[in-house]
């Protein structure tokens, strides 16, 4: 009988021991769940603010940003983000105006706009209409992004990928650019001759009732800006992004 309880008390024991096994490898796995539902939120934010560097999904006619970058792009307003997308080192497609058009955006909110024959814009999405499920020729079209960073649809016929002598451009309103864009910007000996000139007319107003003079030297500022930023000028990454 002795024996017999000393093997009972054993293996009740044993079976005790085994149960509290379990326990210790659910802990283990929870932190790796966690750290991977962490990771992977944390790509989501990251990639919510990155500003793309090349053409989505690799190709180049016309090469566009990612589309989801643009939905964002086109549902704000981002002046920074324009002049860095508008910049040399940039491979998005360029287009320009064949003629004046009235300008307003399908895929946001941006104002309407009475945009130039020969304006400059960047290409952000090639649109196509479709009717039961087929596209139909020749009846696409464009959503630009202008100087200034606002978006705009455009038809197919009212542009060109053919760069004019002399294109124009939105005008840039200096006042609502970032203060790292300003600084970046001021670098540039004609952006920084120009940006004396218009405070030095200006006297300090930014809007409302100006002199001609002021008007100029303002329209000035924003030539040289655009001057520069073809030319190769550094913008910095905006902190204000899509």
């Amino acid at each position: 009988m002795k024996r017999l309880a000393a093997l009972v008390v054993s293996l009740l024991a044993c079976g005790g021991g085994s149960a509290e096994v379990a326990p210790s490898a659910s802990p283990s796995a929870a932190p790796a769940a966690s750290s991977s539902a962490a990771a992977s939120t944390t790509a989501a934010t990251s990639d919510a603010h990155v500003i793309p560097g090349g053409c989505a999904g690799g190709g180049s006619d016309p090469c566009v940003p990612d589309p989801k970058f643009v939905r964002r792009l086109c549902n704000g307003s981002f002046p920074d983000v324009g002049l860095l997308l508008m910049s040399k080192s940039m491979p998005f497609t360029h287009a320009y105006l064949r003629g004046d058009v009235d300008g307003w955006n399908a895929e946001g909110a941006s104002a309407r706009a009475r945009l130039k024959f020969d304006e400059e814009v960047l290409v952000l999405e090639k649109r196509t209409s479709n009717s039961g499920g087929m596209q139909v020729s020749g009846s696409g079209g464009y959503e630009v992004m202008r100087w200034d960073g606002n978006c705009y649809t455009l038809d197919e016929g009212q542009v060109t990928t053919r760069r004019p002598p002399a294109p124009k451009s939105a005008p840039i309103a200096w006042r609502y650019l970032e203060s790292a864009t300003k600084d970046g910007l001021l670098g540039d000996d004609h952006v920084k001759a120009a940006y004396d000139k218009r405070n030095h007319e200006c006297k300090g107003a930014v809007s409302g009732d100006v002199t001609l003079t002021c008007q100029k030297a303002d329209e000035a500022l924003s030539a040289a800006v655009v001057g520069a930023v073809r030319n190769g000028a550094t913008v910095p990454t905006p902190q204000h992004v899509p």
